[in-house]
């Protein structure tokens, strides 16, 4: 169904509340979309994408002020959020206390979304959603709705059209947990704009975040 339909975006929220899959697009890859119903439906989505958790869980979010109700935002996560959000930039902090024990496992990775016929969405299921990359392991990410449903059809309750993702890339990747940030994938954002934004001469050694 199309994104911009009302229908689809409200049928979406439904299945997902619901904790079922939604595959959504965005302005960088597809992805495989659920809420934080519980911890079975975290684990139904990582089992869909074949693959063991991710090392923080992967939220999108509608906007900055979200990041401090979900996580404890870093001087350095919140330069980076105002200069590249919404946007292709990733950032991993510390959970919130206040998140359900299986939400706080790991650190969380948010993003805002620089897409905006996936805002109402977003909205629709409180502001946030668990959204990890339409990616098969030998395969690339899926950038068309056709490319994620070839991959995942037999996975998820409904897939959201918005046709190809603007970026084509993943996300820029940014470890905001550390005192000195790290850079964990190359993305979208060329790491030297990262360091730019924090002021920095140069960063730290890069390392390769799985996707």
């Amino acid at each position: 169904m199309p994104i911009r339909s009302q229908e689809a975006v409200a049928q979406a929220a439904v299945l997902m509340r619901a904790g079922r899959l939604v595959i959504v697009p965005t302005d960088t890859i597809y992805g495989i979309a659920s809420t934080l119903a519980d911890e079975a439906t975290v684990q139904r989505l990582y089992e869909a994408r074949g693959r063991e958790p991710e090392p923080a869980l992967p939220l999108l979010i509608a906007n900055e002020s979200d990041m401090a109700r979900l996580t404890r935002p870093s001087t350095a996560a919140w330069r980076l959020a105002h200069r590249f959000w919404p946007g292709p930039l990733t950032l991993i902090l510390p959970p919130a206390a206040d998140l359900p024990a299986y939400a706080r496992a790991t650190p969380i990775a948010v993003r805002v979304p620089d897409f905006p016929a996936l805002m109402p969405l977003l909205a629709a299921v409180g502001g946030y959603m668990l959204v990890s990359g339409a990616i098969r392991p030998g395969y690339p990410p899926a950038i068309t709705a056709q490319e994620a449903g070839v991959l995942f059809t037999a996975d998820v309750s409904l897939l959201l059209d918005g046709g190809t993702c603007p970026y084509g890339l993943p996300s820029t990747i940014v470890d905001c947990v550390p005192d000195t940030p790290v850079v964990v994938r190359r993305g979208a954002i060329p790491e030297p704009r990262i360091w730019r934004a924090l002021d920095a001469k140069h960063g730290p050694e890069s390392a390769q975040y799985g996707r």
